[in-house]
């Protein structure tokens, strides 16, 4: 499932992996990643929100690269539904070049 959000660029981040024991003791090992954060207007409340980019997704994380601050962008996200969740995983920058 496929679904397109406009939204304000703010930044773009390396996080490094790592890993860390849970309160059952379990020890949980996560990758490095991308994390991008970006506001979203919705009636006038600003959210920031912050998408992992998946870090072989190196022509997106190029282009964000190359983004101003405060820009405003419009992404295609897939959309990923698990039992009690749901993830929205940044894919393309969509411009009038490459419409949805």
């Amino acid at each position: 499932m496929k679904a397109y959000g406009k939204f304000v660029f703010k930044s773009l981040e390396n996080r490094a992996g790592g890993e860390f024991t849970d309160a059952s003791g379990n020890v949980v090992k996560y990758q490095d990643t991308c994390i991008l954060k970006v506001d979203e207007i919705d009636d006038g409340s600003i959210n920031e929100r912050k998408l992992k980019v998946d870090k072989n997704n190196i022509g997106l994380i190029n282009q964000l690269k190359d983004i101003e601050v405060y820009k405003e962008i419009e992404l295609e996200c897939d959309v990923k539904l698990y039992q009690n969740s749901c993830k929205l995983i940044p894919v393309r920058l969509v411009t009038n070049s490459n419409n949805k």
